[in-house]
């Protein structure tokens, strides 16, 4: 379109002999009309200078023969007269000189101002451009001196973002022209285009390409610092005159608008760019080396200025002065603001006017300063926003006051999106790490339990063939713990690595938070209060807010009851002098209690109600945990049952239905791995069988006639048949007897020297005496019946002193198992006795030779009675828990496990019964 309106207009200003001032203000109507860029393809297409303006600089100087205009004293007519003339003298003469060193390869693009071909070049047989003046504008003075002072600026500007001009010359139909090198690439327009694209498909790859075009963004910058050193302003800075080369190369084109101005002048100590002159105001000794301003080649000094009131330029990255036509403020300021807008656009998607009606974008650009709200989105780095916000200032005082010290701010932005970019290679990197590392320690928690099991079977005595799969299991298993050693610290290495190139980077604190967090609650898990502290602490000098309910640590609480309306009174345990001791207590009834939110810990909570059993329930608040009893196969709370009064007997003890912490005690010999499971509700008696409570089994049988089977259960001495160690009576009732050391044993001793079949006979005789399920227990219903819920070394807390207990350090003289009321610190929290200490228990589990469960005692985290086969095949073993008046300190823990063969016999060894709960009228 304005092809087309243009052509037409210098044929008609020929003709009718119509002023340059006129035409220029024709010219400058038709574009405002249309909306478009009032500049086309580097060309001027509208009147700037007048005589009232003089330029700043070196005087300007003409070659004999170039092209210049000159003002007459007298009128602007008499100016326009005279640049006529002397355009046609040196038309005539440039004919003469047509350039056949090119030859036309065909139009490359056309403009307003002229058109574009390509070339070769014979004499150095190389393509270049040629850029020539449209033919009916030559009789327009102004715009022949434009097109002809964009080639001299451009000319001078050497610098590696402007494309050198090679040649000014004539063509043979007396049109200017001048050649350059062929240009190819994209626009900054088109690379912003797919930015945009980019963004909120992939961050990662978007904040990558947001610093690569803020790299380009810095290369203009200081292409246009070093025109400002030379003392030219672009004028017409937009994505549309950015050019991006296939190699890299970032070219500020289209210089059609230049104005000459002062050169700014800077501080020998604001360097802005590698590319830049740094020697604005130096004074350096011998001869400068500092490049001259920008001048025109004519012998006039004074050049004609610029008319008061045009608009030039490009409506969406203009500044208030620009788009006033106040071309005497027009400073290396008015770029900076340009360039503010390109940022913007790069930042936020759009320049901060955005529109298709060029005189409506003059109005806002007048009216008032532009939006920059969206600067501030999130996405938006904040230290970019500020900087394009004081580039697009109002007025021109408040902005950078030349592209040098925008390019310097933004060359510190890229400094720091650099050492980010590194940072975050390096967290990648680490990120890697985080998989591997808890791949092994899983595998080597797995290695070690196997080789524990195996180590139950092998004797001490066994030879290396034996012993070689155990040796297997636990070499590997340590160098699996290695090798996560390892990466564990290859992955703190590397976080901090990240953190000395970028302090405050969220991905690198994040990454370490996450890492102790995890090792925080591993701590918590094992009850490692040293090293939970350490990584506690680690924790919180990386959190950045996301882990502060996971340190604060609260958990809440919904407990319900059967029946309902119970008194519940909460106590939390405290350590004190070694143990855990649940005290102050808190009345939080009656049931239900809802949403009770405590703080992270152990407590005991004792609910009771007339004719009801009172009962003990621990519950272990984990951080920021639910606990509402809901059972593995449902998704509501089961009521916690208060047994009716008169169903336990005086030594019985309950043990509610709920969640508990097994195994994970890696101090424990064979200890389970750690698991979270789920146990229904049972019963258990207090302390192990006495002495008294078999002989009452041994003598009912004599007195039922069963003296066979009676003196199969009496307890022997090693050996076979080994000596009883009961003694009988004139009247064949069984009684205590000194042993083979003479011993007396007490009536309140636990039972020893009986195997688990003799058990497992006790436990059925007494069923059905009294009508009840009674049992061996399982060895994870014992587990939870000495250690509580929340996973306790030992059942009074997680320290050992001798004096708590039974076992081998317990005694002033030679060991020997106590009464079973003589330690009553060795009490679990539902009350259970004699578990750490005194005798071991036999328990209903068997497992093989390789220590595998005949029956798996977990179905979906729920705890299941082992069915027993009537006939118990060959090389199987039974699994015994607790400690006993003999034991080391391992053997006392809660997790610690054993397995001994079915007609094994042990001074060590007794049991205790227990059975499934069922309330009254419930099958």
């Amino acid at each position: 379109m304005i092809d087309r309106l243009l052509g037409p207009l210098g044929q008609i200003a020929a003709q009718y002999g119509v002023s340059a001032e006129a035409q220029d203000a024709l010219i400058q109507l038709v574009l405002s009309l249309h909306g478009e860029t009032i500049g086309l393809v580097g060309s001027v297409l509208v009147p700037e200078e007048t005589a009232s303006d003089s330029v700043e600089g070196d005087p300007i100087r003409r070659p004999e023969g170039g092209v210049g205009v000159r003002e007459g004293a007298d009128s602007t007519q008499s100016w326009v007269h005279t640049a006529v003339e002397e355009t046609e003298t040196a038309v005539a003469h440039r004919r003469k000189e047509a350039p056949e060193r090119y030859e036309d390869q065909g139009l490359i693009g056309q403009g307003g101002m002229g058109e574009v071909r390509r070339a070769l070049d014979r004499a150095l047989n190389r393509r270049v451009a040629i850029k020539a003046m449209r033919g009916e504008l030559m009789q327009n003075p102004t715009l022949l001196r434009r097109f002809t002072d964009e080639a001299q600026v451009v000319a001078q500007l050497q610098h590696p973002g402007v494309v050198p001009v090679h040649e000014l010359g004539w063509l043979p139909d007396g049109r200017p022209y001048f050649t350059m090198p062929e240009v190819r690439g994209r626009t900054l327009s088109h690379v912003l285009r797919e930015y945009r694209a980019l963004v909120g498909q992939d961050g990662r790859k978007a904040e990558l390409s947001l610093r690569r075009l803020i790299d380009m963004f810095h290369a203009v910058c200081e292409t246009v610092a070093y025109a400002h050193s030379r003392g030219v302003v672009h004028r017409d800075l937009k994505p549309d005159n950015i050019m991006i080369g296939g190699f890299g190369q970032v070219l500020v084109m289209d210089w059609g608008l230049a104005k000459v101005v002062s050169p700014v002048s800077g501080e020998p100590d604001e360097p802005h760019g590698a590319h830049v002159d740094l020697s604005f105001g130096l004074e350096p000794e011998g001869e400068s080396t500092e490049e001259a301003p920008v001048g025109f080649a004519e012998d006039d000094d004074d050049r004609p200025g610029t008319q008061f009131g045009a608009v030039i330029g490009t409506p969406s990255y203009m500044p208030l002065e620009q788009a006033q036509g106040w071309l005497h403020l027009i400073s290396p300021a008015t770029d900076v603001y340009s360039l503010g807008a390109i940022l913007h656009q790069i930042l936020t998607g759009e320049p901060p006017f955005k529109g298709d009606d060029g005189r409506k974008l003059i109005r806002a650009v007048r009216a008032g300063p532009p939006d920059l709200s969206r600067l501030h989105d999130a996405a938006v780095p904040q230290e970019l926003a500020t900087i394009a916000e004081r580039a697009l200032a109002r007025h021109a005082q408040d902005r950078y006051q030349h592209a040098g010290e925008l390019a310097e701010q933004v060359l510190a932005w890229l400094d720091g999106a650099r050492k980010r970019e590194r940072a975050l290679q390096l967290i990648a990197e680490a990120q890697d790490c985080w998989p591997a590392i808890e791949e092994r320690r899983s595998r080597a928690a797995e290695l070690t339990v196997e080789a524990e099991s195996l180590r139950e079977h092998i004797p001490p005595s066994a030879g290396p063939e034996d012993k070689r799969p155990l040796w297997d299991r636990e070499d590997e298993a340590a160098r699996l713990a290695r090798e996560a050693d390892a990466l564990e610290v290859e992955l703190i290495h590397l976080a901090y690595a990240a953190l000395s190139e970028a302090p405050e980077l969220p991905e690198a604190h994040d990454l370490l938070a996450e890492h102790y967090r995890a090792r925080h609650a591993e701590a918590e898990a094992r009850r490692d209060r040293v090293s939970a502290n350490l990584w506690e602490l680690r924790l919180r000098r990386h959190d950045r807010g996301q882990h502060r309910a996971w340190l604060q640590g609260h958990g809440v609480v919904h407990l319900r009851t059967d029946p309902p309306g119970v008194e519940v009174i909460l106590r939390r345990y405290v350590e004190r002098d070694r143990r855990l001791i649940a005290e102050d207590p808190r009345d939080v009834g009656p049931s239900p209690v809802r949403e009770l939110e405590l703080p992270l810990g152990s407590y005991l909570f004792t609910l009771s109600a007339p004719d009801r059993c009172s009962v003990r329930v621990p519950v272990a608040l984990r951080r920021l945990e639910r606990w509402d009893g809901v059972p593995p196969w449902a998704v509501d709370a089961l009521p916690l049952r208060l047994p009716p009064a008169g169903v336990l007997a005086d030594d019985d003890v309950f043990v509610s239905s709920g969640w508990f912490l097994s195994g994970g005690d890696p101090d424990s010999p064979s200890s389970l791995p750690s698991r979270r499971l789920w146990a229904d509700g049972f019963v258990i008696k207090r302390d192990p069988i006495t002495n008294r409570e078999y002989l009452d089994y041994l003598n009912e049988l004599v007195l039922d006639g069963l003296v066979d089977e009676a003196e199969r259960a009496v307890p022997r001495e090693r050996g076979s048949p080994g000596e009883p160690i009961y003694g009988r009576g004139a009247d064949g009732r069984y009684r205590l007897k000194p042993d083979k050391d003479g011993d007396i044993w007490h009536l309140e001793w636990p039972v020893c020297m009986v195997n688990w079949t003799q058990a497992r006979r006790y436990a059925a005789w007494r069923a059905q005496r009294e009508a009840l399920p009674w049992r061996l227990p399982t060895e994870l219903e014992w587990e939870k019946a000495a250690r509580g819920v929340d996973g306790r070394f030992f059942p009074w807390g997680d320290h050992l002193d001798p004096s708590f207990c039974c076992m081998s350090r317990s005694h002033l003289g030679r060991p020997l198992p106590a009464l079973v009321s003589d330690f009553p610190l060795d009490e679990s929290p539902y009350g259970v006795r004699g578990l750490a200490g005194n005798m071991r228990d036999w328990c209903l589990d068997l497992v093989n030779a390789e220590g595998q469960a005949l029956q798996e005692p977990v179905t979906d985290e729920r705890v299941v009675i082992p069915k027993i086969p009537e006939l118990t095949p060959e090389g199987v073993f039974a699994v015994t828990r607790g400690g006993s008046w003999m034991a080391t300190e391992r053997n006392t823990r809660s997790a610690a496990r054993s397995t001994i063969r079915l007609g094994a016999i042990a001074d060590s060894i007794g049991f205790r019964l227990a059975r499934s709960y069922r309330p009254p009228g419930r099958v």
